[in-house]
């Protein structure tokens, strides 16, 4: 078992932040995950990011708005998502909604592309590969991007970041395993989270 001082707790929130003004206010939970290392893919600064947007420290994010869980088990929790590279293929999936085989948008691209570019397949391939990726990110940026999420609760006017989850994680088939996450993480810091 591992014991930890009221200063080493602090020292550990703050490194994992930073040093932002929020640190009390993140799990020790958030906090260890914010500094590991062991996903290289992981990127902890769009988690931050989007912290800073949500205590006003940054003024815009490209993710959608904040909101609160609906159903029964994640209620009074919020989840506000955060993008990072690992989450580029799922929006530009999005956008041209290709788990659905495309949309219109997708079509139109396409005639766009074979009508100008039909002919010349060095041309077309480059253009279609830019138009399809980088195009298809930044309209989707435009939208709002998705991601993995950040749970916090709201208490005494302030936020208190919880964990993170993924989309999967908050179906709602597992709404009571995620619940059961963070209970067992953050429970014993921010009992006033939990109904």
């Amino acid at each position: 078992m591992v014991s930890l001082t009221p200063d080493a707790i602090a020292k550990l929130k703050t490194t994992a932040v930073r040093e932002r003004p929020y640190a009390p206010r993140i799990s020790i939970a958030l906090a260890v995950r914010l500094l590991d290392k062991s996903d290289r893919y992981f990127d902890p600064f769009a988690v931050l990011d989007e912290l800073d947007y949500l205590e006003g420290i940054r003024p815009t994010s490209k993710t959608k708005r904040e909101s609160p869980f609906k159903g029964p088990h994640l209620q009074p929790f919020w989840h506000k998502h955060f993008s990072s590279a690992r989450h580029l293929v799922r929006n530009i999936g999005i956008r041209w909604n290709l788990a659905d085989g495309g949309n219109r948008d997708l079509d139109r691209m396409l005639r766009e592309v074979a009508e100008t570019y039909g002919e010349d397949p060095e041309l077309w391939q480059a253009y279609l590969a830019h138009r399809l990726v980088v195009g298809g990110f930044e309209e989707r940026a435009q939208r709002g991007l998705t991601g993995d999420w950040i749970i916090y609760a709201k208490h005494d006017g302030a936020n208190y970041y919880l964990d993170l989850a993924t989309h999967e994680e908050a179906k709602p088939e597992h709404a009571e395993k995620l619940l059961k996450k963070l209970r067992d993480g953050c429970f014993a810091e921010f009992p006033f989270a939990f109904p």
